[in-house]
């Protein structure tokens, strides 16, 4: 096995794309959609970059071999967000040939073995796109499908799931939304440089809006992306790749609607909903979203309403962000 993907046509070279996007933005259910594509092979959500492998750069050398390299196995599937994953050590050494010669080859024979057997394999966990410099460079065949979603829409999620109190969240109370805009805002800066510097044949966005008007669209699209035939006929997505304690993906599963398009305006209320295009206000343009997206002056008004100690705050917050972002892509792999 080789610790760089190639074609995603070529089962040789392992892992051929990733799913990433904003938590909350739809990338279960281009996941499943590309599942149901005959020959594609996903496991369930890995964070193998996000959760793991700072821990194992700082902790270990390359290449792995004999017990440090199971241990390093077995260390990834204790993590808690791993629960759940079926990671077989004996089978990952086995499939590495016994010498793990680079990250990527430990997280290559992992999704192998986790998703079975595929003609290509691909791996969903939103927060890699953060990693898409250095995983671009270690994997040169490696494609990225990204899926985007309305900021207000993917900020109201985010405000109904377990990590809104994760403590690598500010603890802003009522203004927390400040906090998922940003990284929003962040994220899709990410975007757009992933997708002028890898170019069209290796960066596949995605709409969620457009995913879910026409699902049979979007999966003949990441199909094309993919290399694979025109799909005439579509499998059956495993249920496996959602595990049991992520019942908040389990709807991605089922009929795909789209009456939830709006259904941020409830929950976000004008206020915060205001605030949160006044943040994201340039990628909504950018992506497509700018019917609803302020003007530059009328941005600048709404978040001066937030006052000098939030609005120092919020900047604060985005410049922490940024440099944490501008650190992963330093990342050798």
């Amino acid at each position: 096995m080789t610790s760089a993907a190639g074609s995603p046509g070529d089962s040789r070279y392992g892992v051929g794309f990733l799913v990433v996007g904003s938590p909350r933005s739809g990338t279960t259910l281009v996941q499943r959609l590309a599942c149901e594509i005959p020959g594609v092979g996903m496991p369930a959500e890995t964070h193998f970059f996000s959760q793991f492998v700072t821990g194992l750069l700082e902790r270990r050398s390359f290449p792995l071999e004999g017990p440090a390299l199971t241990e390093e196995i077995g260390r990834f599937g204790s993590l808690d967000s791993a629960r759940g994953l079926a990671v077989d050590a004996t089978g990952v050494v086995k499939a590495l040939g016994g010498v793990c010669r680079s990250p990527f080859d430990l997280f290559d024979a992992l999704v192998r073995q986790l998703a079975g057997p595929a003609e290509i394999w691909g791996e969903k966990t939103p927060e890699h796109l953060l990693w898409w410099r250095p995983l671009s460079q270690c994997a040169p065949g490696l494609r990225f499908v990204v899926v985007v979603r309305d900021p207000r829409a993917v900020v109201a999620s985010n405000l109904g799931m377990p990590w809104r109190d994760d403590g690598r969240i500010p603890a802003w109370g009522e203004n927390v939304h400040l906090a998922f805009a940003e990284m929003w805002a962040c994220v899709q800066d990410q975007v757009r440089l992933m997708e002028s510097e890898l170019g069209g044949d290796r960066v596949l966005r995605l709409r969620y809006e457009d995913v879910a008007t026409d699902p049979d669209g979007a999966r003949g699209r990441i199909a094309r992306f993919l290399g694979r035939p025109p799909v005439t006929e579509t499998v059956a997505a495993p249920e496996g790749i959602v595990l049991p304690w992520e019942p908040w993906k389990s709807a991605a599963l089922g009929p795909v609607v789209t009456e939830n398009f709006d259904a941020w305006r409830r929950s976000l209320g004008d206020r915060r909903a205001h605030e949160v295009a006044a943040v994201c206000r340039g990628g909504m343009t950018r992506y497509g979203y700018g019917d609803d997206a302020p003007s530059a002056l009328r941005a600048k008004v709404t978040l001066a309403r937030l006052g000098p100690r939030q609005l120092a705050r919020t900047l604060r917050y985005r410049r922490a962000y940024r440099g944490y972002v501008t650190a992963i892509a330093g990342r050798r792999l």
